[in-house]
């Protein structure tokens, strides 16, 4: 009898504040969760390593790979892409397997200056069998791009499967943004009568002229939850100074952050899964920053705890890890399923 295996890889040796760390373990221990292997991949300088150490290399990670298993490709891996395509085009010579690639980001959408190394990553994702994306609008984009892969999974959001805050959060006229001062300006630039407290690693310079700007000392899994639980207020997601049209196309983690901890919300219009927001009643969609000192000023203690009642509700979603869960297994019937069946 022939057992087919699920393999998914998973990011070491980034910083423990790195996002895109967390959110590779996450998907790999909810992969773990429904059976699947993990393969690891070392963040380090591969562009300095040659072909045959590569090879050699990527036969330590696929050894216990087999004929007609699957491969969950997280991506990107922060390699070259040379070095993505390498690892895909090796598994494909060697093995008859099924390839997914499960997309968190695309640096040449993420970076501007990086937008020509556009094809290479088309042409590394085109390897795949099914591929996950984050929004319908990030699909659009990679369609017009060249992306011909047809079968396309939606992620919609990220899960935050760390132990909840069972705090109560208070209704505070206050703002909770997580995230590097360098990378966005509005903090420097906050000028409302409305305290916001700024959570970013310990080595973040953080040079707000407004004595309303907070910097609250970096905390990590069920800390950082208590911390926002207990501030209470809101959860800000915000654009970043540059680049910042990719949040219409990305899943934001921060917004899981917000909601694991228990805050209601409020994010930009142009986010990609804000309708999430608006259909369970989490927070508010706004256009502007000019928009907030209005809704906190304006909001009832009553509104206030329905919000927060929502969230409640919601987040179980993510503490428990479903909408991954969901799209993984959704993966698995996409793969062994004709279209007209699906």
């Amino acid at each position: 009898m022939v057992i087919m295996t699920i393999h998914i890889t998973n990011l070491y040796g980034q910083s423990p504040y790195s996002v895109a760390l967390m959110s590779q373990n996450l998907v790999s221990d909810i992969g773990k969760m429904l059976g699947m292997k993990e393969i690891g991949i070392y963040y380090y300088d591969s562009s300095k390593e040659n072909p045959a150490s590569l090879r050699t290399r990527f036969d330590g990670m696929n050894a216990a790979v087999a004929h007609g298993d699957t491969i969950v490709l997280q991506t990107p891996t922060w390699h070259p892409t040379e070095f993505e395509r390498a690892y895909l085009q090796q598994l494909r010579a060697g093995y008859d397997i099924n390839l997914v690639l499960f997309v968190h980001d695309v640096p040449p959408l993420m970076f501007s200056g990086n937008f020509y190394r556009m094809p290479q990553v088309i042409e590394t994702y085109n390897m795949a069998d099914v591929i996950i994306v984050p929004s319908e609008a990030m699909l659009r984009v990679l369609r017009e791009n060249g992306l011909t892969v047809k079968k396309v999974l939606l992620q919609h959001m990220w899960d935050h499967t760390t132990p909840l805050s069972w705090q109560t959060p208070q209704f505070e006229k206050l703002v909770n943004f997580s995230g590097s001062p360098e990378r966005f300006q509005f903090i420097k630039e906050w000028k409302y009568d409305l305290p916001l407290h700024v959570f970013a690693a310990p080595n973040a310079k953080l040079e707000a002229p407004a004595s309303t700007v907070i910097q609250e000392e970096w905390k990590f899994k069920t800390e950082l939850l208590d911390k926002l639980a207990s501030n209470g207020g809101f959860g800000l997601v915000w654009n970043q100074t540059e680049d910042s049209e990719y949040y219409s196309l990305n899943a934001s983690y921060k917004l899981s952050t917000y909601l694991a901890a228990g805050l209601p919300v409020l994010v930009p219009a142009t986010l990609s899964n804000k309708e999430i927001i608006e259909n369970n009643h989490l927070g508010f969609v706004i256009h502007s920053l000019e928009e907030v000192p209005e809704i906190l000023n304006k909001i009832s203690q009553e509104k206030y705890d329905g919000l927060v009642r929502n969230v409640k509700r919601f987040r179980v979603l993510l503490n428990e890890g479903y909408f991954t869960k969901k799209v993984l297994i959704d993966m698995v019937h996409l793969l062994f399923q004709n279209e007209s069946d699906q």
